[in-house]
């Protein structure tokens, strides 16, 4: 199974794991995008991680090299996504178990706390790396929360990141050892689900609104 969604205690947890690198195809996408529902149905706190030594690695490399309609389809669901990762009305947290590419390094970019996994594995917007141009509705997200030193070599270079760097540069809040990361992770997740509520959703909403108008109006001109 490439997702699995599991709620408890007020906290939903989302495991991708496709036995390879859970790159996110239109098909995964959509079934993430199904799960963030209905944990946001649930008003459950969120946790999304990886199978042990990759998190992800971005869209589907052999579908951007195809181009043509069912790109286009995967490049619609991520934007759907990143909406959704948003506009959550409660605490999302990811643990990254390893690898995080591209599309999987913005979905850190706009989770409330990041946990990495320690160790040799590569973080990168490796976008301008394999030919692409920066998409016009991922370069706010870069913007808005990458420390402004390492915006440049990230975005503009595709420089590829260790752990400790994507923690300085702002993919990552702490970093954990694999046996330890989950448990970590999990009890950030329960810590950030008791907070108030409402008062916790109403101020993601404006913390986020900025990024959210200029990702809107980016999709709208595109």
């Amino acid at each position: 199974m490439s997702l699995s969604l599991s709620i408890a205690d007020g906290v939903a947890e989302i495991a991708l794991d496709d036995g390879k690198v859970n790159a996110l195809s239109e098909q995964m996408l959509e079934s993430l995008l199904e799960a963030i529902a209905e944990a946001a149905k649930a008003d459950a706190a969120l946790l999304i991680y990886g199978r042990a030594g990759c998190f992800s690695g971005g869209y589907d490399r052999k579908l951007i090299a195809a181009g043509g309609p069912a790109c286009d389809a995967m490049r619609a669901a991520g934007d759907r996504l990143t909406l959704a990762l948003l506009d959550y009305p409660a605490p999302v947290v990811i643990a990254s178990t390893g690898h995080a590419m591209a599309k999987a390094a913005f979905m850190l970019l706009l989770a409330d706390y990041r946990i990495g996994a320690a160790g040799a594995f590569s973080i990168s917007l490796n976008e301008v790396a394999i030919g692409m141009t920066m998409p016009d509705a991922a370069m706010p997200q870069a913007r808005a929360r990458l420390a402004p030193s390492w915006l440049n070599r990230c975005a503009l270079q595709a420089q590829t990141l260790d752990p400790e760097q994507a923690l300085e540069a702002g993919f990552y809040d702490e970093l954990a050892t694999g046996g330890d990361l989950l448990e970590r992770a999990r009890d950030k997740a329960r810590q950030l689900a008791a907070l108030h509520r409402q008062a916790y959703r109403e101020t993601r909403l404006l913390l986020n609104a900025p990024l959210r108008a200029e990702v809107v109006a980016a999709l709208a001109a595109s």
